[in-house]
């Protein structure tokens, strides 16, 4: 690292600080600092979604994937349009004609609290134990980089972020995540050219290299479901992936709630579908590319200790004085964003799910603004200080993704039964939860499936059991479920809606 590349990140997060904490206001609402006063537009919120889930692991890993392995991961972009769809059609006109903060607060209507505090519940572990493994991951390529102690990386991306969050609330992360993904893009995107540019034959001779190789393999259509890329997982496993967030985390949801109107809501939505899969595609490709200029320079891999380090190790060995700093601002923009968005979805759920709705309802909104100030702050702390100790976790580490995709399945499919099934009631989906997580668990632990297949069975095993329960229980009443269900909107729609 020379001295322009520490410039080039002093000045990122000098501007970073200043954009997430220029929306600080004493004596703010729940309202303001929740979600932005409700007067978002559609475009900076579409990109702070795609911003919220793609992490330094995702900017590292999926080319790192593509360098060592081949394309046919790459299909489950594919769940992104039609996750957009079904969100349009199923989810997003509850979401918006209902002035939510969080989006567990529907299933209290619609069923009861114990389903509300139990998705919440799950929520705050799952993305706490997220945030922790995103920002410490990166911090170990950021101390190969820097030459500073992992632990000093991981708080200083802990306590920047936190400070920022804080102040700034839902507007000011926002915001941030805006810039944070110009910086990713833009990152990616230089890498792309001047490893192309390095290339003898530039982008012909890169295509016949990777394709001798194997590396732009894209279908497999092996119907073992030991595999772990085969299309039908990927794609089936893909569209659950990514319709679940869509409907069920906070992260994402709370976005949308920030939205001024129905249509930029929408638009939202769409944003994020048309912009992840020509991301997706340039992130593989850099892999490609990167595989292609170590092949015709093979000598200048001497170092690489592991291929998930090869992004960064290419910037910081093959790139310009100023341009490195520009690469490590890039990861660190992924960490800081997805951070951000955890601590404010994780104070909001704590603030509302539990403060105002367990102990103290009398609450106004400038106490819940206050508490939610406090609660940033304490979820900052919380997440760096695991962070601090996830380098002990170990194999612990790689199975979060295959315990969040357990309880992904069942959570979407709770919320599917509350949108499509109107004899449902509150004890039913509990039932259709449990079997479905029992048996998603079961899978992990007897079968070697590819763990893309979790998410798609737990979800249809909660719908097809917790409607099979709502048969033999009572169901809701009409009240309960008006306004709450698809086709059970207005009075004139009771007479179909039981």
């Amino acid at each position: 690292m020379t001295a322009l590349d520490a410039i080039v990140i002093v000045a990122y997060l000098l501007l970073i600080g200043y954009i997430g904490s220029r929306s600080f206001q004493r004596g703010t609402t729940a309202r303001d600092y929740f979600l932005g006063g409700r007067g978002m537009s559609w475009l900076p919120v579409g990109i702070s979604i795609v911003a919220a889930d793609m992490s330094a692991i995702t900017i590292m890993g999926t080319p790192a994937w593509a360098f060592g392995h081949n394309y046919e991961m790459l299909w489950t972009a594919a769940g992104y349009p039609f996750a957009a769809v079904v969100a349009l059609k199923v989810f997003v006109p509850f979401y918006a004609r209902l002035n939510l903060f969080t989006a567990y607060e529907y299933l209290e209507r619609r069923f009861d609290l114990r389903v509300r505090t139990l998705a919440s519940l799950l929520f705050l572990s799952l993305r706490g134990a997220h945030v922790s493994i995103v920002v410490y991951a990166p911090s170990l390529v950021l101390q190969i980089i820097t030459g500073l102690p992992a632990w000093k990386c991981v708080l200083f991306m802990g306590v920047f972020t936190t400070i920022y969050t804080t102040l700034g609330g839902m507007k000011g992360v926002i915001w941030t995540d805006v810039v944070q993904f110009t910086a990713m893009t833009t990152g990616v995107i230089l890498l792309l050219a001047v490893a192309l540019s390095r290339i003898p034959g530039g982008v012909v001779e890169a295509w016949r290299v990777a394709e001798a190789a194997g590396r732009l393999k894209a279908i497999n259509l092996s119907f073992d479901p030991r595999e772990l890329n085969s299309l039908w997982a990927s794609i089936i496993g893909g569209m659950v992936l990514t319709l679940s967030p869509l409907a069920t985390d906070q992260v994402i949801l709370q976005r949308l709630f920030t939205t001024k109107s129905v249509r930029d809501c929408r638009q939202s939505v769409l944003t994020q579908s048309v912009l992840i899969t020509p991301i997706s595609v340039i992130l593989f490709a850099l892999g490609t590319v990167l595989f292609a200029f170590y092949h015709f320079h093979p000598e200048r891999l001497a170092g690489l200790a592991s291929n998930d380090a090869v992004v960064p190790f290419f910037a910081v060995h093959e790139l310009r004085p100023g341009l490195a700093g520009l690469i490590v601002a890039a990861i660190l923009s992924a960490s800081m964003a997805v951070m951000s968005a955890g601590i404010n979805s994780l104070a909001t759920a704590t603030s509302v799910d539990f403060y105002q709705r367990l102990f103290n309802r009398a609450a106004d909104e400038r106490r819940l603004a206050a508490v939610g100030r406090m609660s940033a702050a304490a979820w900052g702390v919380v997440v760096t200080v695991l962070a601090l100790f996830a380098g002990r976790l170990g194999a612990l580490a790689i199975a979060y993704n295959k315990i969040s995709s357990i309880v992904s399945g069942p959570l979407l499919g709770v919320f599917l039964l509350a949108t499509l099934n109107r004899r449902t009631g509150a004890s039913a989906a509990l039932v259709g939860a449990g079997v479905g997580a029992t048996t998603s668990a079961w899978m992990l632990w007897r079968l070697d499936w590819s763990f893309f297949w979790f998410g798609p069975i737990g979800c249809v095993v909660t719908v097809l059991c917790g409607s099979a329960a709502g048969f033999w229980m009572r169901p809701p009443e009409l009240r309960q479920i008006q306004g709450l269900v698809i086709g059970c909107g207005e009075p004139e729609d009771a007479k179909t809606c039981l």
